[in-house]
């Protein structure tokens, strides 16, 4: 990492000397950077990060690179990225070694790291005295797993999260304390709010100086998850990644793939290539996994982390992800000697196969079969040709510049997004054909026809829009109109 680092600064410093304007490519590599590091421990992104900011030998390309690296960790949605905004804050911000732009800006940061650095993930958690409604004091977090989720009464999105909560502690599923940390003043309203609420310890803090300062309680709500030992393992937590933790914390090797929380972070992740993502991209990130896993001896990492991937690429059907999901599967799923318990054939290689078959069916390049369906040819009306024809085509005789092959259903409502969007290309181009396939239709009164495009097509998800050429040769899959 370091030596790929080095010659990419070497590169990008070289134009920093001779250009007026680096930054914005400078930014575009960093940003690459960033992607590489995410997923990893705290401790190596800082020491990575460490090494990036002091190998910039201009003071004014450092300011930017430590506030650009700042900024990223401490706007970034990834539980853990905190810390390393922290030891970025201190190590070069506060220690002097770089200038922020603004004074103001490093008052932030002073006041970012207090009220931030006692509560990081891995930290021992800071002890709190609160009161029962009662009035007898109680320590926080107790013995065994503590929840603390800190809410007030007037907070919208409190109310929210609290419900969320309730059905959590209802389910009873784990054997964990939630203590319900109240941080208002206003005894009646939090009186109404405990009624109903059972299974949780209901508490209420006097001294705001002390969650606000070793918990980082600036707004609410705010949720920790704590072991028995005393070590923050979640922070900033909603319900649903709550859940996801306590589900590994109790799986016993047992693996839950495809949690939202998991899904969002793979989301931000490809996020940061924008609209030049492509497969190449998907499988050098999975590179990058597997080396820091499996090239690591951490088999139980390796298995999460391409469990939760091959759901994330079943789930997205658009082009890039669908045509990655088959190196992906043929290079990490179909392993025989890693994928070998009864679950790891149930929930990864069953799904890995099926998902490799529909996205083999009918592949771009190859000539789509030569069938007669009935649909309805749409394009753009002129004096002598009407805009749309009904009865059977030949999927190979399907002109047009371009040509687009529609399956859809009545019923959904992504499809008549789809027919909508399908209208605006046949008017914006008199060359454009499309011919729409109504699968209900299609089923119902062709139902051997039916079961052959099922076969034929990967229609586990409508609408499904094939792109072909001239000759009925497929040029794209998955199109969104």
């Amino acid at each position: 990492m370091k030596k790929l680092l080095a010659s990419l600064l070497t590169a990008v410093f070289s134009v920093v000397a001779w250009t007026q304007e680096p930054y914005p490519e400078l930014g575009a590599k960093l940003d690459e950077y960033f992607t590489a590091l995410a997923g990893e421990p705290a401790s190596v992104q800082n020491k990575e990060c460490d090494y990036l900011i002091a190998s910039c030998q201009d003071s004014l390309v450092r300011q930017y690179v430590a506030l650009k690296v700042y900024n990223h960790y401490l706007q970034s949605k990834i539980m853990g990225d905190d810390a390393v905004a922290v030891h970025v804050a201190r190590a070069w911000f506060l220690s002097g070694k770089v200038a922020m732009a603004e004074e103001m800006d490093l008052v932030n940061a002073k006041v970012f790291v207090a009220f931030n650095e006692a509560s990081l993930i891995g930290m021992p958690a800071p002890v709190l005295q609160a009161f029962d409604p009662s009035g007898a004091r109680v320590k926080i977090p107790g013995e065994g797993y503590s929840v603390l989720f800190f809410y007030d009464t007037g907070c919208a999105t409190c109310k929210v999260e609290s419900a969320r909560l309730k059905a959590f502690v209802k389910e009873g599923k784990y054997p964990v304390t939630v203590y319900a940390i109240y941080v208002g003043q206003d005894e009646a309203s939090w009186e109404a709010y405990r009624a109903g609420f059972e299974g949780v310890t209901h508490v209420w803090s006097p001294s705001p100086e002390d969650w606000q300062r070793l918990y980082g309680v600036l707004q609410t709500p705010r949720m920790f998850l704590v072991s028995p030992s005393g070590e923050i393992l979640g922070r900033g937590l909603d319900t649903s990644a709550l859940q996801m933790l306590l589900n590994r914390e109790f799986s016993a090797g047992q693996f839950v793939y495809g949690e939202r929380a998991q899904m969002e972070a793979l989301d931000q992740l490809f996020a940061a290539y924008g609209d030049s993502l492509k497969v190449s991209h998907v499988m050098d990130v999975a590179d990058y996994m597997a080396a820091r896993t499996f090239g690591e001896g951490n088999l139980d990492a390796f298995k999460q982390n391409f469990g939760d991937m091959l759901y994330y690429l079943s789930s997205r059907k658009t082009e890039v992800f669908r045509e990655a999901a088959v190196p992906f599967v043929r290079k990490y799923i179909q392993l025989p000697d890693v994928w070998d318990s009864p679950q790891d054939q149930a929930q990864v290689v069953s799904l890995g196969e099926l998902l490799l078959d529909l996205c083999t069916r009918t592949p771009v390049g190859s000539p789509v079969p030569d069938m007669q369906v009935p649909g309805v040819l749409r394009r753009k009306p002129c004096l002598f040709v009407p805009g749309s024809r009904s009865g059977a085509f030949s999927l190979r005789k399907l002109k047009g510049a371009p040509a687009y092959l529609v399956f859809y259903s009545a019923g959904c409502a992504s499809c008549q997004e789809m027919l909508a969007a399908v209208e605006r290309v046949v008017q914006e181009n008199r060359r454009a054909r499309v011919l729409l396939v109504d699968m209900d239709a299609v089923l119902n009164d062709a139902p051997q026809l039916g079961r052959q495009l099922l076969d034929t097509f990967d229609l586990s998800a409508l609408p499904m829009v094939v792109q072909l050429d001239k000759k009925g040769v497929v040029q794209h899959k998955y199109v969104s109109l």
